[in-house]
């Protein structure tokens, strides 16, 4: 059974003390943020409309543009309702959200990002989605997909927004589900057939060979050189006091569709749990995965995991279950 890879802190921020508890997850800062030891403080387990609040490394909030009054869905864009993902990019040094806008049936998304001064821009067109599996994605949901690039590098290649919750054919999430994608072009010129600055959403499914699975998939992350998709979920039987053991996961190889649920997802994880039977997801964050409980679930020690370590580990998982 492959052994979870390092965990690292990259540097002394804001709120790492701390437990990633039910007030408030935080992540390290801006790439090229000067405020030595800022983070991020996001709320990930109340109604998904929270703002998100900027601290320097004393603990004093930032208030540079919108961060003056924390920066929430309505300012990336002022017909959103609730975030659905963040990416933090450490080469554009932005902070990548998709958020949504309810008031339309089925939802409508858009991507804005946000830099340290607080400016915000507006990345695409709006774009109301046909699937209503997409509707009221919140970023809270261990359901709902994480933001990811394409080529896996920060800076460059679409954004793939991929849900397995949904079916194609009747346009819902209903099962069986095959899988629909938002693929997100943030750039100024045509990418994969995506306008610049839109996105548009697949209409055949994601898993090859015409497969359809027969119950939903939490959050996946992704996917890998040998296009391997995973991720843990949930910790079975665990508080901190049972030690650093190990989540239940899935894995997927979306090139063969051979797939395994609910399986040990390797030996001894950096993510220490403060609460019994946390679910967990990550986001991808400075060139990592930055792991966090949601609802009201606690994480402790060091949640930050390089991609690349990751993706290797979740190859050497895929062996080991024997999909790769």
């Amino acid at each position: 059974m492959p052994e979870w890879p390092a965990s690292y802190t990259p540097y002394n921020y804001w709120g790492v003390t701390g437990g990633q508890d039910s007030g408030g997850k935080y992540f390290p800062g801006f790439q090229n943020d000067s405020l030595l030891g800022s983070s991020l403080e996001l709320i990930l387990n109340s109604s998904s409309s929270d703002a998100i609040v900027y601290w320097n490394g004393q603990g004093v909030q930032v208030t540079s543009g919108v961060w003056g009054s924390g920066y929430s869905p309505s300012e990336a864009w002022s017909d959103a309702d609730i975030w659905a993902c963040h990416y933090m990019d450490s080469v554009d040094n932005k902070l990548y959200s998709l958020v949504i806008d309810e008031g339309t049936n089925p939802d409508t998304y858009r991507m804005a990002s946000v830099d340290k001064d607080g400016t915000v821009v507006l990345e695409t067109a709006a774009f109301q989605v046909t699937n209503t599996g997409f509707n009221g994605r919140k970023v809270t949901f261990t359901s709902t997909p994480i933001l990811y690039r394409v080529g896996g590098v920060d800076g460059t290649g679409n954004f793939r927004f991929d849900l397995l919750n949904a079916n194609t054919d009747n346009d819902n999430s209903t099962a069986p589900f095959d899988g629909c994608r938002l693929e997100i072009n943030t750039s100024g010129g045509t990418v994969n057939g995506i306008a610049a600055n839109t996105m548009a959403e697949t209409t055949d499914g994601l898993l090859p060979n015409n497969l359809y699975q027969r119950y939903s998939t939490n959050t996946m992350l992704g996917p890998t050189a040998n296009n391997i998709f995973g991720g843990p979920n949930q910790y079975f039987n665990q508080s901190i006091s049972a030690g650093p053991e190990s989540p239940h996961g899935l894995l997927f190889n979306m090139t063969t569709g051979q797939m395994t649920n609910e399986v040990k997802f390797g030996n001894y994880t950096p993510l220490v749990t403060g609460t019994a039977f946390p679910t967990i997801k990550a986001f991808n964050w400075l060139g990592s995965y930055h792991f966090f409980a949601t609802s009201t679930g606690t994480l402790f020690g060091t949640p930050t995991i390089q991609r690349a370590d990751f993706h290797h580990f979740l190859d050497e998982l895929a062996v080991h279950y024997g999909i790769l």
